[in-house]
């Protein structure tokens, strides 16, 4: 394992560690029922996005469990558009990487330029065997973010949890890519 040089720059993008002054930033998208519903928790508060912001900022990333969150910053603009995380994984080398965006910021590829970058983080720096993302069927263009990325459907777990937001029972497909197959250049 290899510390990162932070920021993380791709051609669009700056990804760097959060810090508590990104917790406006962050209520932009997870304070949205359209967005939160696919995180599989209810909308944040102010309150809310205050202590995880405080709680993520800063936090060690070096054992099973750990979060690493990422703020998106679009280069051109100077704004945190989104984010991404890898969570280390319990058993060996595994993590699984997640991600949110301001919906004004869907379609235009900054998901999969972030994931991207992301996957080369834990492949590269962190020395992970496997990644994985977990995503709500209904949620297609986070699908298609994982196979635009090489990322291969290897689980449809059907009526596995229920959205907070509804009550309704949502199917979880899982996608997950090894260091052997990952090409960063996709």
């Amino acid at each position: 394992m290899s510390t990162p040089h932070w920021p993380l720059t791709t051609e669009r993008l700056e990804l760097r560690p959060v810090t508590p002054a990104d917790a406006d930033a962050f209520l932009a998208w997870r304070s949205r029922p359209e967005v939160a519903r696919y995180m599989f928790q209810p909308p944040w508060t102010p309150e809310l996005a205050a202590r995880k912001l405080i709680d993520w900022s800063g936090a060690p990333f070096s054992i099973p469990g750990d979060v690493l969150v990422l703020a998106v910053v679009d280069r051109a603009g100077r704004a945190v558009i989104g984010e991404v995380l890898l969570k280390w994984a319990p058993g060996t080398g595994q993590a699984e990487v997640g991600y949110g965006f301001r919906p004004e910021a869907a379609g235009l590829g900054y998901a999969t330029e972030a994931v991207r970058a992301a996957l080369g983080l834990a492949f590269d720096a962190y020395g992970f065997h496997r990644v994985f993302a977990r995503i709500d069927e209904e949620n297609t263009p986070s699908s298609r973010v994982c196979e635009r990325l090489g990322m291969r459907l290897e689980a449809r777990l059907v009526e596995s949890d229920i959205r907070p937001d509804d009550g309704a029972w949502a199917t979880e497909l899982n996608y997950a890519i090894l260091a052997s197959e990952y090409v960063s250049g996709r």
